[in-house]
């Protein structure tokens, strides 16, 4: 619940400029909170407390291993008073480096903890009075980030006169094959080494959000699935706005043969390279149209494709 409450804040402060991810796999990370139009993204772990001593205070025991490591990386501790609907109206924004550097330690039950306490009335002599903000200086908080209100420009070449197709029932649930097939390779691909997170609510091109353990740097997807025609031929269109290009934003386009069963191979294109390769286009598989050949990768090598593209060249 708390963590529904701090979604809701956090996307709130961003008036139109954040998107929130929830990861499919629980590694850690509770929320991923993301710049429209871009890859820049900040890790959140939300801890609430229920009920607070009768001056406001809290305290709290987490283990040390619970507790991230991303230079972009943020606890925010909650109070969610009763009726348990929304949150008291200060919370603590703490960087992850900041707190894993200034919280007292203490062996409990066996297991090195990190021991916070904390006023939600305000302490002016407390070891966080500098990171516990009103939820009404969200937005203040949030614009402060660095690159958070730097202009984001319209990707190249023109738009294109023809309409974009709404896609219909059957349409949709051919994307979510798609989609799923793709988390699923990703994952295996990863071997636990990632976290796939998808926005609550889908506002820009991002279908997939990747964070990786180790280097903590943030890679995206957007994912098209199409449907291969008995001309074997196969369509895709991606909507702009609201796409952007980042280098570690790809377009994945996943075939589906005519039992809607993956094709043998998928196109993955770096989004740098999609203004000269066409934002609608009908390609032909047989032989496969000559632009997007250097595009080609077997479907059983996608997810290590992908990953080693973003995250270790």
């Amino acid at each position: 619940m708390a963590e529904d409450l701090v979604a809701v804040s956090l996307e709130a402060a961003g008036g139109g400029t954040a998107t929130i991810a929830r990861p499919i796999v629980d590694r850690g990370i509770d929320l991923f909170l993301r710049r429209l139009r871009s890859l820049l993204t900040l890790s959140i772990q939300v801890k609430a407390f229920q009920h607070l001593s009768a001056d406001g205070a809290g305290n709290l025991d987490l283990p040390v291993t619970d507790i991230g490591d991303d230079q972009n990386g943020y606890l925010v501790i909650v109070h969610v008073p009763a009726p348990y609907d929304q949150l008291y109206r200060r919370l603590f924004l703490i960087p992850f480096e900041v707190f894993r550097e200034r919280c007292p330690r203490a062996l409990v039950h066996g297991r090195e903890c990190f021991s916070f306490t904390g006023n939600f009335l305000g302490d002016l002599n407390g070891l966080w009075r500098d990171y516990l903000i009103d939820i009404d200086r969200l937005p203040e908080w949030l614009g402060s980030v660095p690159g958070w209100a730097v202009p984001i420009p319209p990707v190249p070449q023109p738009m294109r006169p023809q309409s974009v197709v709404v896609g219909n029932a059957l349409t949709m649930w051919r994307g979510d094959i798609g989609r799923l097939w793709t988390a699923t390779e990703l994952e295996r691909a990863g071997g636990g080494s990632i976290v796939l997170a998808e926005d609550r609510v889908r506002l820009d091109t991002v279908t997939l959000l990747l964070h990786d353990l180790s280097s903590r740097h943030i890679a995206g997807l957007h994912i098209r699935t199409g449907k291969i025609t008995p001309g074997r031929t196969v369509h895709f269109e991606v909507q702009r706005p609201p796409f952007f290009i980042d280098k570690r934003l790809h377009v994945l386009l996943v075939l589906l043969k005519p039992d809607d069963q993956i094709h043998d191979f998928c196109l993955l294109i770096p989004s740098e390279q999609l203004p000269s390769l066409g934002y609608s286009e009908t390609i032909t598989l047989d032989p496969l149209t000559k632009r997007f050949g250097p595009y080609r990768v077997n479907s059983d090598e996608v997810g290590s494709a992908f990953l080693k593209s973003v995250f270790r060249s």
